[in-house]
């Protein structure tokens, strides 16, 4: 599959994710950086069915981000592998003091005061 194919005159970033850019997260390799940067745009705008697919690579990067076709491409691979570190896939347990010693409420109706 060729880059040219979801190549965009818009440079694709993620200020959220990475902040710092593909390149400096140490997430990614400098090919699949440029990828995402050169590509992600278009494949963004396919995803969110802002544009419509042209061909069949587009059809199948939308299939590889539903996760319903194994990535083959270095387009598709490096978007799989954008979508793996920017979708939380497992809900985070978080604790918090209430859950260790238990969820006792104290009110001041509880205690006994002798005179």
């Amino acid at each position: 599959m060729s880059i040219e194919l979801f190549t965009s005159s818009c440079e694709f970033y993620d200020a959220v994710n990475f902040p710092h850019g593909f390149r400096r997260s140490g997430e990614f390799t400098l090919a699949e950086s440029d990828i995402l940067s050169q590509c992600g745009y278009t494949i963004k705008q396919l995803v969110n069915k802002n544009i419509e697919p042209e061909n069949e690579a587009h059809q199948r990067i939308l299939q590889v981000a539903e996760g319903t076709v194994e990535p083959v491409s270095n387009v598709e691979k490096a978007w799989s592998k954008y979508l793996s570190k920017t979708i939380r896939k497992v809900p985070v347990k978080r604790f918090n003091l209430s859950d260790v010693i238990g969820d006792t409420d104290y009110s001041s109706d509880d205690f006994v005061y002798d005179d």
